[in-house]
């Protein structure tokens, strides 16, 4: 069954750890950020180079499909259109590269947008060492839009009600990692008129967010498309940076140790 949905209740508790991050230090960052080639070769997270082309088993907004694995497992996420232009963002598993599937969870179904299927991809982390399966996604929620946040303990049978990353307009990608009980969630800020990465960390297995850091990205151009890793204290962020200087388009990272 699906959870409540008592986000508003935990809006005073993002307010709080966002202002408490703003003096602490959680991640003690290595040299400043640096161009590399692709966010694909980092060692801080096992990744899946060839995925297989799996067709989810109901209606799926074009792009949306989000994929991870634990063993033979593989989960999958995506929004799921509905006739008002608003839409179902849902998970199920296989365990045949998708001849058969689980019975479809609800992820999230309370989205009060009209965009259809324009909107951003979800992202998902299966992560071996817990269990748990992570989402984060950007959605015009009741109480206003926003990132989210939802996990899965029971394998992906069922979903905890989302937990609040940041509340704004400006709804664009996410990503998650997780190493055991540290998620990380890398996340276009919605809140800022040049397009910037923030990064918002859990200690709890995704429970809470203790920390929220704003801007990961730095000052030299618009920042999109971000990508986070995880394992163990070992954190890394990649995003692509549009630098208004010479108009080229360059790959961002950032490599730091939690604390």
């Amino acid at each position: 069954m699906h959870c409540s949905r008592p986000r508003a209740a935990f809006l005073l508790t993002t307010i709080l750890s966002f202002l408490a991050a703003c003096e602490s230090t959680p991640v003690a960052w290595d040299d400043a950020s640096s161009a590399t080639q692709t966010p694909s070769g980092s060692h801080l997270v096992e990744t899946d180079t060839d995925p297989p082309h799996l067709t989810p088993p109901s209606l799926a907004c074009p792009g949306s499909l989000a994929l991870g694995r634990i063993g033979s497992v593989w989960h999958a996420v995506w929004w799921s259109p509905k006739p008002d232009s608003s839409a179902l963002l849902v998970s199920a598993q296989t365990s045949d590269e998708g001849k058969t599937w689980s019975a479809i969870a609800p992820v999230d179904t309370t989205d009060r947008g009209v965009s259809g299927c324009r909107r951003a991809a979800p992202a998902l982390a299966a992560d071996s060492a817990s269990g748990y399966v992570h989402v984060t996604y950007a959605m015009v929620a009741p109480e206003g839009p926003g990132i989210f946040f939802s996990h899965s303990m029971d394998g992906g049978k069922s979903f905890h009600a989302p937990v609040p990353i940041l509340y704004g307009e400006r709804l664009g990608l996410t990503s998650v990692a997780a190493d055991a009980d540290r998620v990380a969630v890398a996340f276009e800020d919605p809140n800022s008129g040049t397009p910037r990465i923030g990064l918002a960390l859990s200690r709890t297995m995704g429970h809470i967010f203790e920390d929220r850091i704003l801007p990961v990205s730095d000052d030299n151009g618009a920042a999109t498309h971000p990508f986070v890793a995880v394992h163990g204290r070992r954190l890394t962020v990649v995003w692509q940076q549009h630098a208004t200087a010479n108009g080229q388009t360059v790959v961002r990272t950032r490599n730091g140790t939690l604390h």
